[in-house]
């Protein structure tokens, strides 16, 4: 990873999209492998999924709680994710530190430093819940007759015991509902992380977002919560991922024969923990073909660098195609395998994976062939 998002500037012809979910697309003159318009393939936009407030910038977002727990939180629980707004991510809470969540994740609005975030989490946890190198105490809890609650957490550091626990700025705010047929031993709840008011960390934050405003704020969605499930990969409660030694062992049919997708879109994601390199293509960004089974993988796109909105490195991005040996096979089928393949960079906000070692997380799916 100390190399894994080195690529050149983008060449001359190619123009930059900004998304609202975070990723810099460069788009380019055609080839038969791109999408329409000549742009290469990208992540999915989610439509139909504006916050209420109109003539707001997306980023001006402040739903009362009675939106949050009766209008978000069962369109999140039945995926139906054109009613949900861009502005609650998903995201393990109790998984990481606060700062790191707020680090890559935009906050809901520009005049506070505040975070919102659909968390799958386990019932009956009590007051006490560890995240990252820390953990979140309750300080209060509050039961509205309305039908749903909020408990007020307090983040400690390096310690879950009062003895030595150091009390930090960061807050969390959970809130849930009586969700009918919830006797599972999982739920889903909107938790908001920001810090206290009047701190010096909520001066720090909103001197912090000015700047940002001020330039373009990009921000690494889809790279941070890949990078959030690799953590917890094989676990079946969040974002579904198995680990995989060589993506190029076998044909992409035989990878996924016996192993459930990730979602009803069938696709799979996959961890790899593999040597680091240096060598990431060709000098324009271009990946080289990689054999697989009985075909290769073949490139669809060019190397993406993934930018946070100080011009840091985190990430990038590739598509492939899985192209068959077999001429007639290709001329037949109506179904092309893709695999996406997502590198953290030397600027990508975590420690866990040092010295000769990097992640690499790959998405395998298939679609309809354009004949």
């Amino acid at each position: 990873m100390q190399q894994a998002a080195s690529s050149s500037a983008p060449s001359a012809g190619f123009r930059e999209e900004v998304t609202d979910d975070g990723w810099v697309l460069l788009g380019a003159g055609g080839s038969s492998d791109t999408a329409a318009g000549g742009r290469p393939l990208r992540p999915p936009r989610r439509g139909g999924n504006r916050p209420p407030a109109v003539g707001q910038p997306p980023f001006d977002f402040d739903p009362a709680t009675d939106d949050l727990v009766g209008r978000y939180l069962p369109a999140r629980r039945a995926l139906r994710c054109g009613d949900l707004p861009p502005q609650i991510h998903d995201a393990d809470v109790y998984g990481a530190h606060p700062a790191f969540l707020a680090k890559v994740h935009p906050p809901a609005n520009c005049a506070r430093p505040e975070w919102l975030f659909f968390v799958c989490r386990g019932r009956g946890l009590g007051g006490k819940r560890r995240a990252g190198p820390g953990a979140y105490r309750l300080t209060g809890e509050a039961k509205p007759s309305g039908g749903w609650y909020c408990h007020s957490f307090r983040y400690y550091e390096d310690s879950a015991e009062a003895s030595d626990a150091r009390e930090t700025e960061w807050r969390m705010e959970e809130y849930g509902d009586r969700c009918p047929g919830g006797a599972g031993a999982l739920d889903v709840v909107v938790c908001k992380v920001y810090p206290a008011r009047g701190g010096a960390l909520d001066r720090r934050l909103r001197l912090d977002g000015a700047a940002r405003r001020a330039g373009a704020d990009v921000r690494p969605q889809v790279l941070t919560q890949l990078y959030l499930a690799s953590l917890s990969a094989g676990d079946p409660l969040r974002c579904r991922m198995h680990r995989a030694a060589d993506m190029c062992a076998a044909h992409p049919a035989v990878l996924t024969a016996v192993l459930p997708p990730a979602n009803d879109q069938f696709e799979w994601f996959f961890v790899v923990r593999r040597p680091r390199t240096e060598d990431h293509g060709d000098d324009d960004g271009t990946a080289r073909p990689r054999r697989a089974g009985p075909g290769q993988y073949v490139p669809a796109a060019r190397y993406w660098d993934v930018k946070d909105g100080e011009g840091r490195e985190l990430g990038y991005w590739r598509l492939f195609r899985y192209r068959e040996d077999d001429e007639q096979v290709r001329r037949t089928s109506r179904t092309v395998w893709s695999m996406e393949e997502y590198g953290f960079g030397p600027d990508f906000p975590y420690g866990e994976h040092g010295g000769d070692e990097e992640l690499v997380v790959y998405k395998v799916y298939l679609r309809m062939a354009r004949q």
